[in-house]
Parts: structure tokens; C-alpha cells; sequence
């Protein structure tokens, strides 16, 4: 029997028991709340029991699906979505500088701090310099461009073709690569819209129905090539002296990707790393797998190492050097990944590298651009046939991996013009001989190129 009464006193309601004694209705919740605890309990493990029976019973479907989902991914990005792997300046070789709120500051004073080195070479030398990626560079398309100590609007017209000329409109000044529009072949300055042709002349100006005779801006030779815009410069203002045509392979050939780096060091140094042949084994003959063969040798064995041979010299054309390479990935004295890579340099800043593999053939297309006196932007490009896309996808990583060993040393190390050097080092100093033709009587000396003209 249950009895209520209404307590205003504050009591519990009570619940008569048989024998007389009563029980505060309090107790009744707690009991509830204890069943619904063990139910909600019994309910999350019959689920979870249910689940791991579930993944037990199809683990292999689950595999196979994974497996399948995986191989999708990489034909998709091999094929549709080429990697695209970009490293800023301050992302590599300062591992040592520590902090958190203070490190950009750090790393800037570590930069200011760095001793450049003696009589290094003018920074821009004369050629052909990579400015833009022909995949990004759309038709009416503009982008600003600071690079050789200049400013450049590059632009790609209605027809088609990739122009360069001077950022700055001869009116009052106007960046033309920041807000400027392309109007058939022509580009338009977009502050007061006169349009500038394909030569560089202006033949438009609103409200003027003649326009001046001689008002221009400077336009630059281009060329594309290797999937970029490249810009020809030359101290003495001479037209290009040489031409690069198009690798007879890269007509069977797509785009499977790139790497960029940003690097502190003088231009240089990047195409001359080709020639310091010892380098190669001290420097690049872990596995880009893993690096733990660093701390553990006796592990190279197992994981793999690589072991290079290479040569380099001149080539026929003035402009041209060549190298050429082997590679052996050796695993339990087993060489079990050969490749052979031709190499040539075209002038101061284009290499094309040619790889032979048991996995087939690929074309690399390397670009180092200055766009200060000592900052470079180094782009390489990966080009494979059809079949071969994903082995083209695969090296635009390997090839980082190798490379951002290079850029760490670059981006704390100095210019050494007259080096200690030693029977090996005998390609670096033939390097530096054939490189200096790129420098010209009126070529920018480096103190001249770091001089600001920002300051009053």
C-alpha cells in the first residue's frame, strides 16, 4: 500500500512498506538512475562486441577496400591532381633555432648574422630565367613578378602567347601587374587604362584620339618552355644568344609535378652543386626512405643506401654543360634500384635531367630564378608518358627529399671564391671557369644589387 501526503515541511514522500517501515521515495530515483546507468552500459558494449565481431568477421573486404580506396588516390593524384610541394625559406636548415613567439625573429637575426663570403660573382647573371608556371599562367591572366633585381608584369594575351614587359607605366607609374587587364594581346595599366601591344607601344589612351608618338614600355624577349615562362636577361641589353627548343620526348610526355624551394644562397651555387661530384656519396647516399641509417650504420645493410658515380663537362654548345650519373639503390650487397641520368645545364639557370630506370623513363626540368641578389627560387618539374604517371608522382616526392638535404646546407653556408680543394673537386673549378661567361662587363655587382632604394 502506498501512502502520499503533501509535506510542506520540506520531508520526502515515503513509501509503507508491509512490515510498517517506510522508505523515502529518494531511494526509488536512485534505483532508477542505477538501472538506467547498466542498461546504457550493457547497450555501449553489446554495440562495441558487435562492431569488433562485425570488423573480425570482413576484415579482409575491409582490407581489400582500403587497399582499392588507396590505389584510386594515387591514380588520381598521379594522373588528374599532380603533387605540388612547396618548402618556404625559414622551413629548412633552421631545425637548430629554437622558440616558439620569438622564432621568425630568430631565424631573421640567424639570416642577417650569416657572412656571405669574399668577391662573390655578380648575382644576375645574362640568360634565361624561369618567371611563371605555364600551368598557372592563364589566358588573360596577369601576375606581378620581382625577380633580377626587377619588376616585370607577365601576362598571357586572348591568342594565347606569354608576354613580359617592364611593371611600371610610363604615365604616372602604375604597377600594370597588380590590377592590370589584358585586352586581346595588349595589356592595360589599370589606372588610367592605356593599353600597351604586343611590342611594348602604347596604342591607346581614352579621350586622346592620336596617341604621342614614342611612349613605350620595355618589353622583354620570352619563350615557354619545360612547363614555364622563361624572361631573357642581359646586362648588355643584347637579344637572346642562344635558343632553347623544345626535348624531343616531352611530345609523348605530361605533367606529374613539382617542388619549390626558397634557398639563401647566390645563384651560383645551386647549378654548381652538379659538378662537386664527391658531395653525391657523403651527402646523398642514405636512403631518402628513412634516415636512420644515420645513427644506426649497421642498419644500411637492411634498409638500402645509395651509391653513386657521375661525371661532368663541357658541352659542344658554349652554353651547354652535361653530366652524366649512375645510381645504385644497394639492399644486402643486391642492387635492386639502377638508374642512369643524363644531365645538361642550358646557361646560368635551366638543367634537364633524364632519367633511365627499371620503372621507364622520365624528364626533369629544373629552374633556379633570383629574385633578390641572394635569395633563389629553385622550381623542378616532372614529366613522364602516360603510362608512367605514377612513378613521375613518386619522384616529384623522392626528388624533394634528396633536395632538401641540399637546401639545408645552402641555406646556412657562405661563398667560398678561392676553395682549399683537392684532386676530386677538379669538376667544380672547370665549373666555375665555364659559368663565369654568363657574366658581363655591366653586370650588377652584388653590393650594388643589395643596395636599397627604399633608403633615404
Amino acid at each position: 500500500m502506498i501512502n502520499t501526503a503533501d509535506n510542506t515541511a520540506g520531508e520526502f514522500y515515503q513509501d509503507k512498506m508491509a512490515d510498517g517501515k517506510t522508505i523515502p521515495a529518494q531511494c526509488h530515483y536512485l534505483n532508477m538512475e542505477q538501472e538506467v546507468n547498466v542498461f546504457t552500459t550493457n547497450l555501449a558494449m553489446a554495440t562495441v562486441r558487435s562492431g569488433i565481431n562485425l570488423f573480425i568477421d570482413n576484415i579482409g573486404y575491409l582490407i581489400f577496400c582500403g587497399i582499392i580506396l588507396f590505389l584510386l588516390y594515387i591514380l588520381y593524384k598521379s594522373y588528374f591532381s599532380p603533387p605540388i610541394y612547396v618548402k618556404e625559406l625559414t622551413d629548412i636548415g633552421y631545425e637548430h633555432i629554437s622558440g616558439k613567439k620569438d622564432r621568425a625573429m630568430n631565424i631573421n637575426r640567424v639570416q642577417s648574422a650569416k657572412q656571405l663570403g669574399n668577391k662573390l660573382p655578380p648575382p644576375y647573371p645574362n640568360g634565361w630565367f624561369a618567371v611563371a608556371e605555364s600551368r598557372d599562367l592563364k589566358v588573360g591572366k596577369v601576375i606581378s613578378v620581382d625577380a633580377l633585381g626587377l619588376n616585370l608584369c607577365v601576362y598571357r594575351g586572348e591568342d594565347g602567347v606569354a608576354r613580359c614587359v617592364e611593371a611600371y607605366c610610363p604615365h604616372l607609374g602604375a604597377n600594370l601587374g597588380i590590377g592590370g587587364t589584358v585586352n586581346g594581346s595588349c595589356i592595360t595599366c589599370p589606372f588610367h587604362q592605356w593599353r600597351f601591344n604586343a611590342e611594348g607601344q602604347c596604342v591607346g589612351i581614352p579621350d586622346v584620339e592620336t596617341v604621342p608618338a614614342g611612349i613605350s614600355i620595355k618589353k622583354y624577349h620570352t619563350t615557354e618552355i619545360d612547363g614555364a615562362v622563361w624572361v631573357w636577361h642581359d646586362a648588355e641589353g643584347r637579344d637572346p644568344l642562344w635558343i632553347v627548343s623544345e626535348a624531343p620526348e616531352m611530345k609523348n610526355m605530361k605533367f606529374r609535378g613539382r617542388n619549390e624551394f626558397m634557398i639563401n644562397a647566390h645563384i651560383q651555387e645551386i647549378p654548381e652543386n652538379g659538378a662537386d661530384v664527391a658531395h653525391l656519396n657523403a651527402l646523398h647516399s642514405t636512403s631518402l626512405l628513412t634516415e636512420i641509417g644515420n645513427r644506426f650504420p649497421i642498419l644500411h645493410n637492411i634498409i638500402g643506401q645509395h651509391i653513386w658515380a657521375a661525371e661532368w663537362c663541357r658541352g659542344e654548345k658554349a652554353h651547354e654543360a652535361h653530366m652524366v650519373i649512375e645510381q645504385k639503390y644497394i639492399v644486402m650487397k643486391c642492387d635492386v634500384f639502377p638508374m642512369k641520368v643524363s644531365v645538361t645545364q642550358i646557361g646560368p639557370s635551366h638543367v634537364r635531367l633524364h632519367f633511365e630506370s627499371p620503372f621507364g623513363s622520365l624528364l626533369v626540368a629544373q629552374s633556379v630564378t633570383p629574385l633578390s641578389a641572394l635569395l633563389q627560387r629553385v622550381v623542378t618539374r616532372v614529366f613522364t608518358p602516360k603510362h608512367n604517371a605514377i612513378f613521375g608522382a613518386f619522384m616529384v616526392l623522392a626528388e624533394a627529399s634528396q633536395f632538401k638535404r641540399d637546401v639545408a646546407i645552402w641555406n646556412s653556408k657562405r661563398y667560398v671564391s678561392s676553395p682549399a680543394y683537392v684532386r676530386s673537386d677538379k669538376t667544380i673549378r672547370a665549373f666555375r671557369a665555364w659559368y663565369m661567361q654568363f657574366y658581363s662587363e655591366s653586370s650588377v655587382s652584388l653590393k650594388q644589387a643589395m643596395q636599397n632604394p627604399l633608403d633615404w
